[in-house]
């Protein structure tokens, strides 16, 4: 494994670095205060052409690879927290059920607009009493026709209550195996479907710039042609694209572990106390090595899942432990971080109070942690 990127890797890393400096940090405290979702943020993310880059070029996207993608995800990740993970919804499960499912025309119709930023894209598979358990899920689509008709309500979807959402892929039930067993399969909802309602905005401890709802689908028909992939395998199309979605979980986690590193450094060096700063306390020293240590941990693990990705060789287990380690990694990050700080870290005057509330999600998100170790473990062979 080569450690090193390539040139064509750093550019697109020093672009996102850039762009968070200048468009990124001098508003992120008004989005997250307000709550506003920055749409303007994502059109210039589109101008640069960093809205498609899981998505190959002939479909409006960049098609730059995983490891180059978890080189810029870190870099918005460190600079906040809810525009990258809309980000992460957008370029992960939001697109590639379509580019790895989709017929050409599906491909044409909805995954062009989302690789060019046109449009935001969403999944929605959540719901009510349906988590970790997403065999569990309520909502049924049957068929009617030569269309479908969908049913039930989904929750914590991102970015599906936009001005640019394009709608929702779902995920329902849709028949029954002759085992009795449920088939499911994924459908494309476009915006303004009748039947289709936007729900409310989820308030969040976290992520409160991040378009999280509610969706109701009451009687709401959809053609045939909105049916993504085969009908009675969509769990397992699903569950092939949240592989990659962990990478990017983790790539969002170790963002923002490292920005509770730096902003912990330069805050133990400037903070005096008993004449001297605290950086120079062995106690602070020692949180500051334990810190570092478990971020660059989670560098590599991160990495080196996107660089099994990109080479065509199995995954899934690094992607899980990525995803494990570097959440579990932001999240005692984000705790230290507050703690370095004292009492001001308690306060919302400075940033960590915010990094502390966005880590918690990242261990929830994208499967729990607890179902990452049971992911690992199976993949062992237990």
């Amino acid at each position: 494994m080569d450690l090193d990127l390539t040139d064509d890797q750093r550019a697109l890393q020093a672009l996102c670095r850039d762009f968070a400096k200048k468009d990124i940090l001098p508003h992120r405290d008004e989005w997250n205060t307000t709550g506003r979702f920055p749409v303007e943020v994502f059109r210039k993310m589109a101008d640069l052409g960093l809205m498609g880059l899981l998505v190959p070029e002939e479909y409006g996207g960049t098609g730059v690879g995983a490891v180059a993608y978890v080189a810029a995800m870190e870099e918005i990740a460190k600079a906040d927290q809810s525009v990258a993970s809309t980000w992460n919804a957008h370029l992960t499960i939001g697109s590639l059920p379509l580019l790895y499912f989709g017929t050409e025309e599906q491909k044409r119709r909805w995954l062009v607009p989302l690789a060019r930023g046109e449009r935001l894209g969403a999944f929605g598979l959540t719901e009510p009493e349906a988590g970790s358990d997403a065999r569990a899920i309520r909502t049924t689509a049957r068929r009617d026709g030569d269309g479908w008709v969908i049913d039930g309500t989904k929750m914590f979807t991102t970015n599906a209550g936009t001005e640019i959402s394009q709608g929702v892929i779902l995920l329902a039930v849709s028949g029954t195996r002759a085992d009795g067993g449920k088939e499911y399969s994924a459908f494309m909802v476009p915006r303004g479907t009748p039947g289709f309602d936007v729900g409310r905005l989820i308030p969040k401890i976290g992520w409160h710039a991040v378009d999280t709802r509610e969706l109701i689908f009451r009687e709401c028909r959809v053609p045939g042609d909105h049916l993504i992939g085969q009908a009675g395998v969509g769990l397992r199309q699903f569950m092939q694209a949240l592989a990659i979605g962990r990478i990017s979980v983790a790539a969002l986690s170790l963002g923002l572990a490292q920005a509770c590193l730096e902003v912990s450094i330069e805050y133990a060096r400037q903070r005096r106390q008993f004449d001297r700063p605290i950086s120079t306390f062995q106690a602070i020293q020692f949180k500051l090595a334990d810190m570092a240590t478990a971020v660059e941990n989670a560098r590599l693990i991160v990495f080196k899942a996107a660089w099994l990705h990109d080479r065509g060789r199995p995954f899934a287990k690094e992607a899980a432990m990525a995803k494990l380690y570097a959440s579990d990694t932001a999240m005692h990050a984000a705790l230290e971080a507050v703690q370095i700080h004292g009492g001001y870290g308690y306060t919302d005057e400075f940033v960590v109070s915010r990094f502390f509330r966005d880590a918690k999600i990242l261990q929830i998100g994208e499967g729990t942690n607890e179902i990452q170790r049971l992911v690992i473990a199976r993949l062992l062979g237990c």
